[in-house]
């Protein structure tokens, strides 16, 4: 077995016991036992359980990205791209790891694991995929001539924000539905070329 998917089968065994236990609630030891090897073994190949978990938010938003990729890829106009995005969005606003994230980011100290995480996050396409859809639209006359990068960003924010606030209060699913599809279309009225 290559030492990379000996790594990747720890990291599934160690998201396993975050899941049913907890970040916190979750031990090296506990992780040594699910996967049954050694912790030199696990030592081996991670450094420590902060290491173990960034490895996943890592791989995990290497995959959101490419699924991203993928549902864009198709020629359609910038309406229906950026409503691919928010279905994508609403699929993906409550998956565990999200909580596990929350959970993390309450108990780690560490300024450099809190770094690494950072730039693990600010290192997702998301802002370029939206990017680059927004200035194909410009491109092909369907939006206004803007400024791509701002105009990326503002949407990026919008949608982070209204699951930033969804996460902290009710989370009704149908209310977060109805938020998103609103703010999606007051946002496709002020960008697209009537």
């Amino acid at each position: 077995m290559s030492k990379e998917l000996k790594k990747s089968l720890i990291a599934d065994v160690a998201f396993s016991c975050f899941l049913s236990s907890g970040y916190g609630g979750t031990s090296v030891d506990d992780i040594v036992r699910a996967a049954g090897i050694s912790k030199g073994g696990l030592y081996w190949h991670f450094k420590s359980k902060e290491d173990i978990f960034l490895y996943l938010i890592g791989k995990w938003i290497k995959e959101y990205d490419q699924e991203l990729l993928l549902r864009l890829a198709e020629e359609y106009p910038v309406r229906e791209k950026l409503k691919k995005f928010v279905d994508y969005y609403l699929e993906n606003v409550n998956v565990p790891i999200i909580a596990l994230i929350k959970e993390f980011l309450m108990q780690a100290k560490d300024v450099n694991i809190l770094n690494e995480l950072k730039s693990l996050i600010a290192d997702s396409e998301k802002n370029n995929i939206i990017k680059n859809v927004i200035m194909e639209a410009v491109r092909k006359g369907e939006c206004k001539t803007v400024d791509v990068e701002a105009a990326a960003y503002a949407f990026m924010g919008m949608f982070e924000g209204i699951g930033m606030i969804w996460s902290v209060s009710h989370k009704d699913k149908q209310l977060l539905e109805r938020t998103a599809r609103i703010a999606l279309n007051i946002y496709l009225e002020g960008i697209l070329n009537k």
